[in-house]
């Protein structure tokens, strides 16, 4: 039947059924191909062909793709012929002659047609067949290196580089994932066990909850750090001053960071107490640079618990960088309304909010606002607008309050570190108050961070 193409030389007899177009979109241009209908259901697009290599297996070339597809020539049921361009490349790929020179060429027809995969396919024909062919190297994205041309994952390698789930990475970079991988299942490890021996401690009999804090205590692991202050960090104080005992008993940075972090963020002084005795008898350089940097946080609390540490550790190196924080200024958007403000309860609103608008037969107001951790929310409503409302919004010229609404404004505040004034006062026996600009003046004409060496004198 017209339309039909048998498979008499693949050794499939067709089904008699009508003509079949179907139409195959690659890279914005339509592309007929045969369909080809499979035993047992489904059906692909492409063009068959006879397996060179298995007489009994055909393959199906497709318009994407470098590798046709195989099967065993029972499973296809059906071909339904449709004009394509696979056709035509058939018949010109029996005609490619010797030489990669000849395969370039076909590759390019290919591309011209649409069909990228198999213009990859006769490209790599031909640098197989003259490894030095260039146009063939280029048009496969190869980079010439020291007279050797390498594929984009040869010349990724040259570079040092090293494939790691699907990405191309350096070998330190590897390493560090690896091993942050192994921590992390080290760490969640040590949060089952760490909470294991949490809730022995609080519930269990005497003699298993004093087993439990003995085996906390026992902890020397570096990678139990962050796991430690995940279940401890925020428990109660009994707790908090556990962990502190804990963290000082394990050496390394990890624990000495963790517990210059655990002293900024505590709100209890006397758990800062047993903290900073934790800290000052590591004599890590760490612990400063970690505290000088908290003096400059836009959070009073913050600053304080800083300076506060600076001076009991006697860091008088960090008096320069302490005046500055003796005022933390912070910003805040806020609301401000309308000059006029909302009518007062006399005419009859109450707290309805701040009038936005009014069309003679009611008046729109926008609520007080809902506030959000960096949010703020309105909502609106309207009441009637009776004789006393409107003579309220009426203001001499006969306009309305409220047609503009509120607007919003930064406003700044600035907070007196009394911890930072004490620091400086406690490490320098000055006192400028919070006069920023007299203690700068100080520092630069007077400050010294090491005492003036002894004057020896000469020996006769």
């Amino acid at each position: 039947m017209t339309g039909m193409r048998t498979l008499s030389r693949f050794g499939v007899a067709p089904l008699h059924v009508g003509v079949v177009f179907s139409v195959l979109t690659w890279g914005g241009v339509e592309c007929f191909a045969d369909r080809i209908v499979l035993r047992g259901g489904g059906e692909i697009q492409g063009k068959v062909v006879a397996d060179p290599s298995r007489p009994d297996r055909v393959q199906v070339l497709l318009a994407t793709g470098k590798t046709p597809l195989s099967f065993e020539k029972p499973k296809i049921l059906q071909v339904i012929a449709a004009p394509s361009v696979l056709d035509e490349y058939v018949v010109r790929r029996d005609k490619v002659g010797p030489g990669p020179e000849a395969q370039y060429e076909f590759g390019l027809w290919c591309e011209s047609q649409q069909l990228s995969d198999l213009a990859a396919l006769h490209y790599e024909a031909a640098v197989a067949q003259d490894k030095s062919f260039a146009p063939a190297h280029q048009k496969l994205g190869h980079t010439l290196v020291a007279d050797r041309w390498l594929n984009a994952d040869e010349f990724r390698e040259s570079q040092g580089l090293v494939r790691y789930k699907g990405k191309w990475i350096t070998q330190e970079d590897r390493d560090e994932r690896e091993a942050q991988l192994v921590a992390g299942a080290e760490q969640a490890s040590w949060v089952r066990r760490i909470r294991l021996l949490r809730q022995a401690i609080a519930s269990s009999p005497e003699e298993r909850a004093r087993q439990a804090e003995q085996q906390l205590q026992a902890i020397r692991d570096p990678v139990a750090v962050v796991p430690l202050v995940r279940v401890l960090g925020r428990d109660e104080v009994p707790f908090r001053i556990l962990l502190d005992q804990i963290l000082g008993l394990i050496p390394g940075p990890e624990a000495t960071t963790a517990l210059v972090n655990r002293l900024l963020a505590e709100s209890t002084h006397e758990v800062r107490e047993g903290t900073l005795a934790e800290i000052e008898p590591r004599g890590d350089a760490n612990v400063t640079p970690i505290l000088v940097r908290a003096l400059r946080s836009t959070n009073p609390q913050v600053v304080n618990r800083a300076a506060w540490a600076l001076a009991r550790l006697g860091t008088v190196a960090a008096v320069p960088k302490l005046v500055p924080a003796l005022i933390t200024t912070q910003y805040q958007m806020v609301m401000v309304p309308e000059s006029h403000g909302p009518p007062s309860s006399s005419a009859g609103l109450g707290s309805v909010g701040v009038p936005i608008y009014t069309n003679g037969s009611s008046v729109g107001f926008l609520t007080p606002p809902a506030v959000g951790p960096g949010s703020v929310a309105y909502g609106a409503t309207s009441v009637s607008a009776t004789p006393d409302l409107v003579s309220a919004l009426t203001v001499g010229d006969g306009s309305t309050h409220g047609s503009r609404g509120p607007s919003f404004k930064m406003l700044s505040y600035s907070y007196r570190n009394v911890e930072v004034h004490e620091a400086l006062v406690e490490m320098t026996g000055q006192d400028f108050g919070y006069d920023i600009p007299s203690w700068q003046r100080w520092v630069t004409k007077s400050f010294r961070a090491e005492p003036a060496p002894t004057r020896r004198v000469p020996q006769p």
